[in-house]
């Protein structure tokens, strides 16, 4: 099938390129005809070559905006225990509510965080720890939830991504691009199959499962012959794809630009997480004007044996994100922030299977640059039978005024509330300006 293919995609291209050489001769000629024009376009059977990259959504103005801050979501698809990754881990916080509830699910070999009053963290997290805590670029947002998110993962998903909404039709990130000016091809990207809902509007976005695969399709021997032809196969004729195409081959060539970049030296874990992230450094560190990107990491749903799967997906988490930041270094990463977060939270007793059910308040990491210290942010009720919320974490601090403060502060959008319609943020002082 793949010979087939390649046979026919190499005579298309062969054929646009003598009726373009055909279109080039009648267009030069003085009081060209309505005739002339469409014989010269006689090749539109060879669009559907074009289908599969102008998905890409592709389209962008040349110039860049002056921004040079990234800020890279990763979603923790399946709701993440923010009891067990962020620890609360004194008598003041609720660890003596948590034995009796959950006793085989709180940590007894937490690493403590210095000035925290109790806090610890998961040790599969140790290489964040020992990385970013010191140097100030880890912090944690623990009880995050806001009204409107329910337990199904679907619906939380959606309403997080698109700002507090089960109807709008753009995403968060979509209007804080929009809000930003100009940017460059690669100024947002989406690590995975799909583009998720915050990405959703008419900012164009680049969805890609690593750059490396992001060519041109077909063999060397036609591939070059049919992007020129593709190029000008739509020219003078009024159509979306006038746009989507050309842009869709820019977006080809200044990824070309980022796979022409040395190789990382920085070892990275195996995984598709990890994956993503060597991707999105290396994108970084190839300068295109990466303003946003999103990855998402599944397999957080712990319904069962949570204690062993979450501490794996942790350790693969932890490992992937330290090799991130050690691959941009010190001073690249300055630049960047990362935000994790999930859908909702667990109940805080553990069920019968030694996992947890779908809850309501959970934890969200911070790391990177342009963080206001190594600290645990937010508000917090001590844990007791009293202050649970009908046994869940209760949602005490918005995800809304995490993003859009780092909106503001870190991607300089200049009213976050235009991001999150509706809703009134209050700042929580995670993030700086510098």
């Amino acid at each position: 099938m793949t010979g087939t293919f390649d046979t026919v995609l190499r005579r298309r291209a062969e054929r646009v390129s003598c009726e373009l050489a055909a279109q080039d001769e009648a267009w030069g000629q003085s009081g060209w005809t309505r005739r002339r024009f469409l014989a010269g376009v006689g090749m539109a059977g060879v669009a559907t070559l074009g289908s599969q990259l102008v998905t890409s959504r592709a389209s962008f103005a040349s110039a860049a905006t002056a921004n040079d801050q990234t800020l890279v979501v990763v979603f923790m698809r399946g709701a993440a225990d923010g009891l067990r990754i962020l620890v609360p881990s004194s008598s003041d916080l609720g660890v003596d509510y948590l034995r009796t509830v959950r006793s085989k699910l709180v940590p007894t070999d937490a690493i403590a965080l210095p000035g925290t009053s109790g806090w610890a963290l998961n040790k599969n997290l140790k290489p964040l720890y020992d990385g970013l805590w010191g140097t100030g670029e880890l912090a944690f947002v623990p009880a995050v939830s806001v009204p409107g998110v329910s337990h199904s993962h679907f619906q939380a998903a959606q309403f997080l991504e698109k700002g507090g909404s089960d109807t709008a039709t753009t995403g968060w990130l979509d209007r804080a691009l929009s809000q930003m000016g100009l940017g460059t091809t690669f100024r947002a990207i989406s690590e995975g199959s799909a583009t998720p809902a915050s990405l959703a509007g008419p900012v164009p976005s680049v969805t890609l499962s690593g750059i490396n695969t992001f060519t041109f399709p077909g063999t060397a021997s036609y591939s070059a012959a049919a992007e020129k032809a593709m190029s000008t196969l739509y020219r003078g004729v009024g159509s979306p794809l006038a746009d989507d195409v050309p842009d869709t081959l820019a977006a080809l060539t200044t990824a070309a630009t980022i796979q022409a970049k040395p190789a990382t030296t920085t070892v990275y874990p195996s995984g598709a997480f990890a994956s993503a992230l060597k991707d999105i450094a290396g994108i970084l560190k190839a300068e295109v004007g990466m303003q946003v990107a999103t990855v998402d990491v599944g397999g957080w749903d712990t319904h069962t044996d949570e204690a062993n799967d979450l501490d794996n997906n942790l350790a693969a988490a932890g490992t992937a994100l330290r090799a991130f930041m050690d691959d941009l270094g010190p001073t690249r990463r300055k630049r960047v922030t990362v935000v994790v977060m999930t859908e909702f939270g667990r109940r805080v007793a553990m069920n019968d299977s030694g996992g947890t059910d779908h809850g309501h308040g959970s934890v969200m990491w911070l790391l990177g640059g342009g963080l206001a210290k190594s600290s645990v942010f937010g508000k917090w009720n001590k844990l007791s039978a009293t202050t649970v919320d009908s046994g869940d974490v209760p949602g005490l601090n918005s995800p809304f005024d995490v993003l859009g403060e780092l909106a503001q502060k870190r991607l300089g959008v200049g009213s976050p509330n235009s991001v999150f319609p509706g809703y009134a943020l209050s700042s929580l002082g995670v993030a700086t300006t510098s």
